[in-house]
Order: structure tokens, then C-alpha cells, then sequence
């Protein structure tokens, strides 16, 4: 019982620490709608990017270097 509150205390806490780290867009890079923090992503260089769809990370995922993230 110990270990399943463990693992989960270190599940909450990783999960709130990726949450609480704010975005660098707030425009999706791939369609320039309004992006949802739910689908998420990070650059090459560490920055969280946000995207409008699953679709539109899933397309920057693949192609990085194709699209440009406007800063807020």
C-alpha cells in the first residue's frame, strides 16, 4: 500500500510540474488557431509548444523545423 502511494504521490508531482510550465505560443504554429494545452510538445531546445489539435502536433512532431512558433 506504501509503494502504491508512492508511486503515485511522483505520478502527481511530475504531472503538476509539466502542467505548471507555461507555453512559449499561444498560437499553433501548424493552423494559427487558438492552441488547447492539452496537446503539448517541447523544441529541440527544451521550449513547451502548444498546439490546436492532436493533428497539429502530430505534423510538428514529424517536421520540426518546417513550422515557426510565434512567442506570445
Amino acid at each position: 500500500m506504501k509503494t502504491l502511494l508512492t508511486l503515485l504521490a511522483v505520478t502527481a508531482t511530475l504531472t503538476l510540474n509539466s502542467i505548471a510550465e507555461e507555453p512559449v505560443n499561444k498560437e499553433c504554429p501548424v493552423c494559427h488557431k487558438d492552441a488547447r494545452l492539452i496537446f503539448r510538445s517541447k523544441t529541440a531546445d527544451g521550449k513547451r509548444v502548444i498546439f490546436f489539435s492532436a493533428e497539429c502536433k502530430e505534423k510538428f512532431d514529424k517536421t520540426p523545423g518546417k513550422f515557426s512558433v510565434k512567442p506570445k
